[in-house]
């Protein structure tokens, strides 16, 4: 039987890297107590091959070229063939539009859920107005949120968006605000259920500034939380040691593809 191992992280201590506590730099690595630096778990996810993302930049890159067949012709005409395909590789810009306005519904979320003052992106309203309704519904108890789990022996980091108590169960629940987060019979995504099975499987909750590994809450259950403009709705995902294994093929894969497996 083949054991997935994982290279020691090595020890940092520099200006930028704090001594102390939890440190996530822009790009999503990990550090905990100068130690590190180890891969987030969505970067780790990256190197599943995604389908319906693939197909969805494709069909965009379509529709574009289909209502704006007259500029392209007109491109090919004179020659200028590299300002078409430029302007044709822009129409996935619609990406970016989709992470940013993900990246404001999270940090309002965050906010209402901390009960701290929010500002509140008009073209987010519908989004946010529904998903505060939906926490308020199932009066959602949080315990942790955006919380900072690391796996110091397995060696990734992740953050978690909301630990809560829920109906009398603790959920390890995930935002998410793309189109589609599961099929049409209501199962999460693959590479969401890994999300949520290496968050599940985190050594501890590390906090800025402090030294201590926090134990995680008991999880009973694990969900993605869907935020749409219609409403928010809750899936229920089952987490399997399966999921688990796979996460961690995906990081061997992360390390090879970094040069780092061992």
């Amino acid at each position: 039987m083949t054991t997935l191992t994982v290279t020691q992280p090595r020890v940092r201590r520099t200006d930028q890297v704090p001594p102390v506590g939890v440190h996530r730099t822009p790009r999503h690595l990990y550090y905990f107590n100068g130690a590190g630096p180890w891969p987030g778990v969505t970067t780790v996810t990256d190197v599943l091959d995604k389908p319906a993302l693939t197909f969805w930049h494709r069909q965009q890159v379509a529709y574009a070229a289909v209502e704006h067949a007259d500029r392209l012709v007109a491109d090919r005409t004179t020659g200028n063939t590299d300002a078409a395909v430029a302007w044709l590789l822009a129409a996935r810009t619609e990406g970016t539009n989709g992470r940013e306005r993900g990246t404001r519904i999270h940090t309002a979320l965050e906010s209402i859920v901390r009960r701290e003052p929010v500002v509140i992106d008009p073209r987010d309203a519908p989004a946010v107005a529904g998903a505060r309704a939906w926490l308020n519904e199932h009066h959602i108890r949080p315990l942790e949120v955006e919380a900072c789990l690391v796996n110091e022996t397995t060696g990734y980091g992740g953050t978690c968006d909301l630990i809560a108590d829920l109906d009398g169960e603790v959920w390890l629940l995930d935002w998410k605000s793309s189109k589609s987060v599961a099929d049409a019979k209501g199962n999460v995504w693959a590479e969401m259920r890994l999300q949520l099975a290496a968050y599940a499987h985190a050594e501890f909750i590390a906090r800025i500034g402090d030294p201590e590994r926090h134990p995680l809450p008991q999880i009973a259950r694990h969900g993605i939380l869907h935020v749409t403009d219609a409403g928010t709705r809750l899936y229920p995902a089952d987490i399997t040691e399966a999921d688990w294994t796979a996460f961690r093929a995906c990081l061997w894969l992360h390390g090879w593809r970094s040069g780092k497996a061992p």
